[in-house]
């Protein structure tokens, strides 16, 4: 079976995993960028990905220009299967494959269509999330329900580890997906439109916390940026990240507050003060809360700034 993959970062490599096990694959992904703090050029996760297995894999900034389109058509391709790809394909591309063009959505379709479904979904505080199959149409994140499946979503649960649990169910989905299409054995759903909602994508000023708000309110914004790239607090002009914490019920502190009691760091909200577990100073490693109230001398509370 020949299946085209499109993908560009770290949710996709899962997929991966299981695809090259059953197909014959061809990659698709966009040309290395400018990361991290010294902003060197680097590979994406699927391009280094391809290079380790020696797969082949073909880089570029329009996937739907025509040399792109005859080397996937000369493939021959089954599927394309599209896994958080930072590019929309037309419909000529769409139409190549002998069965279908699937993509891996992580939310239950039609809620949370959009670039950021995992942050927004924990923090608008729902209690389950999941992945969706689907046959890609030309509207974003619109195409029919191939198949879908859920999970429960916590209070202590975070972003990175949801991340990885949906891409690992997504994969495994996908696959059962590709079996049910080949054998003829499956049924398609189309989305209700008016039961849709948009997860737009994440801007910087998501990660700041609201400290004027109410603890279950911070303590799911401090979720969906952790453990990367963190909620943000600020003091004498300097970023500090949140990493991991729990509400601590029987504490309050007033917002926009920092303090040390009983060899615990507690952040004060509108409401109950949240206990900090891991915390990121500007410049520095994520350290522990108790290090943090030795390495600053918090002894007293801090006023922070309200950004």
């Amino acid at each position: 079976m020949n299946i085209v993959f499109f993908g560009s970062d770290n949710f996709g490599i899962p997929t991966l995993d299981k695809l090259k096990d059953i197909s014959n694959l061809l990659i698709i992904t966009e040309p290395d960028k400018h990361m991290g703090r010294g902003r060197s050029l680097k590979p994406l996760p699927t391009k280094s990905y391809a290079i380790k297995n020696n797969l082949k894999h073909i880089e570029t900034e329009n996937c739907n220009n025509r040399e792109i389109l005859d080397k996937i058509r000369s493939f021959n391709p089954d599927f394309i299967v599209v896994v958080s790809f930072g590019q929309m394909l037309n419909q000529e591309l769409l139409d190549l494959p002998k069965y279908m063009t699937l993509n891996t959505h992580p939310s239950l379709l039609p809620g949370y269509r959009g670039a950021a479904p995992i942050q927004r979904a924990i923090l608008n505080g729902e209690t389950e999330i999941g992945v969706s199959i689907i046959k890609i149409a030309m509207k974003l994140d619109s195409g029919d329900i191939v198949s879908q499946r859920k999970i429960p979503l916590s209070d202590n649960d975070i972003y990175t580890e949801i991340y990885e649990k949906l891409a690992e169910l997504g994969a495994s989905l996908l696959i059962e997906s590709i079996n049910m299409i080949v054998q003829g054995n499956y049924t398609i759903q189309s989305q209700n439109n008016n039961l849709s909602s948009y997860a737009s994508k994440i801007k910087k000023v998501d990660y700041i916390l609201k400290l004027n708000k109410g603890a279950y309110q911070v303590q799911r914004q401090i979720n969906a940026f952790s453990k990367k790239p963190g909620a943000r607090i600020y003091y004498r002009g300097q970023i500090i990240k949140i990493i991991t914490s729990e509400i601590a019920t029987k504490k309050r502190l007033n917002a926009y507050t920092l303090s040390a009691i009983d060899k615990k760091l507690y952040l004060g909200t509108n409401d109950y003060a949240i206990e900090i577990f891991e915390i990121q100073p500007q410049g520095k490693g994520v350290i522990k809360g108790i290090d943090f109230i030795n390495g600053y001398k918090i002894n007293e509370t801090i006023k922070l700034e309200e950004v």
